[in-house]
């Protein structure tokens, strides 16, 4: 019995550690939009890895792992524009992108 809790133990923290690790060597990119009542999605591309976050208003952020990624600006209506920027994120690095202007 106590074997088997000492593993357990063993592999909460092992776990609680590689989580920890990602969290250490990720960034994030955060910003606003504005108009913010147009509450868009924003999606932040790299490769086949995707990240979405919803804009509170007009606000937004999200953790990604460092590298190029393609943030995407779009609004919920149909056949209304979409914004993409480009942004390099660093290991630990957090990329304010400032103010979005979005199309009325």
């Amino acid at each position: 019995m106590r074997r088997g809790l000492l593993e357990l133990c063993i592999i909460i923290v092992v776990i609680i550690g590689i989580h920890a690790e990602r969290v250490i060597h990720s960034g994030s990119i955060e910003g606003s939009v504005y108009p913010s009542n147009f509450t868009p999605s924003v999606v932040a591309v790299r490769g086949n890895d995707s990240v979405k976050a919803v804009s509170n208003d007009g606000h937004f952020g999200m953790r990604v792992q460092p590298g190029v990624w393609k943030v995407i600006f779009a609004m919920k209506e149909p056949n209304s524009g979409s914004v993409e920027k480009n942004v390099l994120v660093s290991e630990g690095e957090r990329v304010d992108l400032g103010e979005i202007k979005l199309a009325e």
